[in-house]
Parts: structure tokens; C-alpha cells; sequence
């Protein structure tokens, strides 16, 4: 479950099972000979199929459960999530730990301070033990974890004092804000999280994430080069290449081109350069530089800018209800920093309801990245075997509308299925026949 800190930092930005075979299972996410032969079909729709068929039958199965464990657990999270925000209301537990800050000082910003670490700590403390069975003893249930317990929670206290930091400097300005603009709070608390959101955004690759993982110049320099000729031929204005130690916590692969006004990075985990082809990085590579040619950054920024007042402006239609209806809870106002659980609660719960609309948006823009992807590299078989490991962790084949409504990438089959229409409409492709 994430604590409320991560959702700030964000916005700015089980039974254990035998893991020396999941391990051994990790290392071979599909039949490479199947995997081969499926290149050299011709037809589209047979060499998706081919692909697909080529994951063992046990690890599809591991992998369904574990993507519906989370369908589950996501709506279990937020149910949680909002019981914990109602019973500090409820129980006037909100309104006591204002007083507790008031008692402290007069100064007002330096209230909403103290007022947010006793929010996070309290919310946090109640919030572990969901955080502890999915994003520990889950992971490690299903071989996505590989870190041990104490490094772990190591993690957690960094995460906790981010969220401090970050969420100390964000509430006083908003409450600054609310206070300030009674009548256009909503509006105006907007424009401060959007704000934040762009900040979140340019600060994280150089400042926050190397506070959880080392960043080194990649050594291979023939991979090295062949990525920044890449970004060159794209007008990526890149240097340098990344690795991320990212295999300290986990087998997954992945990449990322991150950053906004001047923090741009070129990042690779160091889990990329292990089990991927040279083929393979290439088309992981085209794709995430996709996302920065085609300004998907700013896009995002503009699209989640609209639900952003969208949900304040659910917020203005509903915090006053609320605190009228429900007098005990001793919220004061919109400025009143004991009413801070009730705007989470709007917000938050707006979010959630329009979780498959965000979902629709990034998924249609991860399509586009692919498409990108395809044209850069030119390695459309590389893209499949791609998303095959992509898929140790992601359903390949969901049903259709639960792709529609929860999934914030396209399914494995979809893009297996796209790859395989690109290869065989161009000529130029490597290999391909039209």
C-alpha cells in the first residue's frame, strides 16, 4: 500500500514460495528456439501466436496470478486507504494532532509542518502492514524482489523521509494558498500541485533517484555508442549513458530517458545490459526516447493538469458538504490543516474513478513510443522477445476490458501483434518480406 507521502512524491515526480526456481525460472522467460522459429513466420497474427506460445505454460499462469492478485489488491488498497483518512476524521484524530501543532507554535506555515509529520508517521504506521505484504512478501513470492528484508526497509525509512522533505515544502505552500484564496482555493491549489508536479518531474532523476540507487556511465562502449548515435539521430541533446543498479532489488528490465528543464538523463538498468540482446536494447532504448521526441512528457503534464483541477474541483464540491454534514470531525475550513484527510479523500478518490481514462491516455502514448521504437531500431523480432520478458510481470493475454480499464501500457499480445504488422509492411525492416 502506498503511504500518502508516496502519492505527494509521485505527484512531484503471503506464503514465501521457493525462489532458487523461480530464479532459475527468471533466467528463461520463453523458449528460445520456439522464440526463433516464430521470426520466421510470415503471417502476422501466426507469429504473435508463435510468440506467445513459446512462455511455458507454468509462468503464464504465475504471471495471471500475480497480475489479478493486483487487480485485487489495488482496490483493497484504496478501500484501506480511504477507511484510514475517514477514521482520523471520524475519530477526531486529524483535528488532535492540529491542536498538538498549534500548541507548538503560533507560526502558521510552521503548523502545517508539524501538522504533516504527524499526518505521515500515523498514516504510515497504519498503512505497513499492507506495504509489507505487497511490496516485500509478494514480491518475493513471486521472484520480483530480490532484496532482503533490511535493505528493504532501509528503503522504506529514505522513502518516509523524502515524503517528509518534499511534503513539508508542498502542504505549506498549498495551505498558504487555501488560506490566502478563500473563495478560488480550489483553482488556485491547482495551479500549486502542478507546479509541484513539473518540479517532482525535472528534480527526480538528478536528486531523488540516486538517493535509492547508484548511477554510473555505462563501460560497454559499443552499446554505449550505439545508443547515443541513436539519440543523436533523433536530436536527443544526450552525452552520456546511465546504468542503474537496479538488479540490488530486482530481475526486471527496463530503461528510461527522464527529465525536464535541463535534468534530461539516459538511464539503463543494469538488469537491461544482462539479459537483453544488443537487439533488444536497441529497441528498449527507441522506445524511451520516443516518449522525449515526441514531448510525451509535457503532454502527460498538460493531460494530468486536467484531472488535477478536475479534482479539486470535485473537492470544492464536496469538502464543505462534508465538514457541515459531519461537525465532529472539528474541520474548521478549507485552510484548516486538521480537514487535510477529507482533501486527500476527494482527490484521491477521484483519481481512482478515473483511473481507466489516465490508463487510455498513457496506454495510447506507450503505442506511439513503440511505433517510434520500431522505426528506430528496426528490430521488430527483438521488440517481441522484448515484450515476452516484459511480460514476467505483466499478463501478456488479459481479457479486453480489463486492458481497457487497468492497463496503462497495451498487453503483450498487442504489441507482439503491432511489431509483427510493422516487420512485414516494410520492406527496409531487417528481415522483413512484404
Amino acid at each position: 500500500m502506498a503511504c500518502y507521502g508516496k502519492i505527494l512524491v509521485l505527484l512531484l515526480s503471503f506464503t514465501l514460495l521457493s525462489l532458487s526456481a523461480i530464479a532459475q525460472e527468471q533466467a528463461r522467460p520463453f523458449d528460445i528456439e520456439k522464440a526463433r522459429a516464430a521470426s520466421q513466420i510470415s503471417d502476422p497474427e501466426q507469429a504473435t501466436r508463435a510468440y506467445l506460445d513459446s512462455v511455458p505454460t507454468q509462468r503464464r499462469q504465475k504471471t495471471k496470478s500475480y497480475a489479478h492478485g493486483n487487480y485485487f489488491l489495488d482496490i483493497v488498497d484504496f478501500v484501506y486507504s480511504s477507511l484510514i483518512l475517514i477514521g482520523l476524521l471520524a475519530f477526531g484524530v486529524s483535528a488532535k494532532i492540529r491542536v498538538v501543532a498549534r500548541r507548538i507554535t503560533r507560526f502558521r506555515p510552521l503548523q502545517t509542518a508539524l501538522y504533516w509529520i504527524q499526518f505521515l508517521l500515523l498514516t504510515t504506521l497504519f498503512a505497513f502492514p499492507m506495504t509489507l505484504y505487497r511490496s516485500y512478501f509478494r514480491e518475493k513470492a513471486y521472484g520480483l524482489l530480490t532484496q532482503a528484508f533490511g535493505d528493504w526497509m532501509v528503503d522504506q525509512f529514505k522513502e518516509l523521509a523524502v515524503a517528509i522533505v518534499l511534503g513539508t515544502i508542498f502542504l505549506m505552500i498549498l495551505y498558504g494558498v487555501l488560506r490566502k484564496a478563500p473563495r478560488l482555493w480550489w483553482l488556485w491549489g491547482s495551479v500549486v500541485m502542478i507546479i509541484f508536479v513539473i518540479i517532482g518531474i525535472a528534480i527526480a532523476p538528478v536528486y531523488i533517484q540516486p538517493l535509492f540507487n547508484k548511477f554510473t556511465p555505462l563501460k560497454n562502449a559499443e552499446i554505449r555508442e550505439s545508443i547515443l548515435s541513436m539519440a543523436r539521430q533523433q536530436g536527443i541533446p544526450a552525452e552520456e549513458v546511465y546504468e542503474m543498479d537496479a538488479s540490488k532489488r530486482t530481475d526486471r528490465i527496463s530503461a528510461y530517458v527522464a527529465g525536464l528543464l535541463g535534468t534530461m538523463r539516459i538511464v539503463m538498468f543494469d538488469n537491461t545490459l544482462k539479459r537483453c540482446t544488443p537487439e533488444e536494447i536497441q529497441m528498449i532504448m527507441g522506445h524511451e526516447m520516443g516518449h522525449y521526441v515526441l514531448n510525451h512528457v509535457w503532454k502527460h503534464v498538460a493531460f494530468f493538469s486536467v484531472l488535477i483541477l478536475a479534482g479539486f474541483l470535485v473537492a470544492r464540491w464536496g469538502f464543505h458538504k462534508a465538514i457541515r454534514k459531519w461537525p465532529n470531525w472539528q474541520v474548521e475550513g478549507v485552510g484548516d490543516n486538521a480537514g487535510f484527510p477529507l482533501l486527500i479523500l476527494l482527490l484521491t478518490g477521484f483519481l481512482f474513478l478515473a483511473g481507466p481514462i489516465s490508463n487510455t491516455w498513457i496506454r495510447i502514448h506507450e503505442d506511439f513510443a513503440d511505433d517510434f521504437g520500431l522505426d528506430a531500431s528496426r528490430e521488430p523480432d527483438a521488440a517481441a522477445t522484448t515484450f515476452l520478458k516484459l511480460g514476467e510481470y505483466r499478463d501478456l493475454e488479459p481479457h479486453p476490458l480489463i486492458e481497457a480499464l487497468l492497463y496503462d501500457h497495451p498487453s503483450g499480445r498487442y504489441r507482439i501483434r503491432n511489431a509483427m504488422e510493422w516487420k512485414f509492411n516494410r520492406q527496409d525492416a531487417k528481415g522483413a518480406k512484404k
